[in-house]
């Protein structure tokens, strides 16, 4: 090899290994399924937060119409009401959990007919513990 293909290899190996560096530290996650931006559930929370919490299913059943996953979690002694739209991973999310299971579910507080609810963005943001 000459000079300039050596210097080339050389930089092409410098640049591909700070992509590499650069996607571990800025696009991974925790490796929970959390989101470092998503904040614990607390009595605070309001409409748009995008919340994290942990507790037991109580009951799941899917919606009659839309196929829509619909779970109700027991959370610090309150029963915290979670939807997750069929095109979320409602399915896979139903496959992968049962009542009684501890679960660790992040999504984004919304509102339905008076009452709060956590609306999940996909199947990876709820995880059996």
């Amino acid at each position: 090899m000459e000079k300039e293909e050596k210097i080339v290899a050389v930089l092409l190996t410098m640049a591909i290994l700070s992509l590499g560096v650069a996607y571990v530290t800025f696009f991974q996650g925790n490796g929970e399924g959390i989101n470092n931006d998503a904040l614990q559930l607390t009595e605070l929370s309001s409409v748009g937060d995008l919340v994290y919490f942990e507790g037991s299913i109580l009951s799941k059943k899917f919606t009659f119409k839309g196929d829509h996953l619909l779970l109700s979690v027991d959370y610090n002694q309150n029963i915290v009401k979670v939807f997750i739209p069929n095109n979320n991973g409602a399915v896979d999310i139903d496959n992968t959990v049962n009542e009684n299971d501890y679960v660790r579910i992040q999504g984004i507080v919304d509102e339905y007919q008076g009452e709060y609810e956590i609306v999940v963005q996909s199947k990876n943001d709820v995880k059996a513990l």
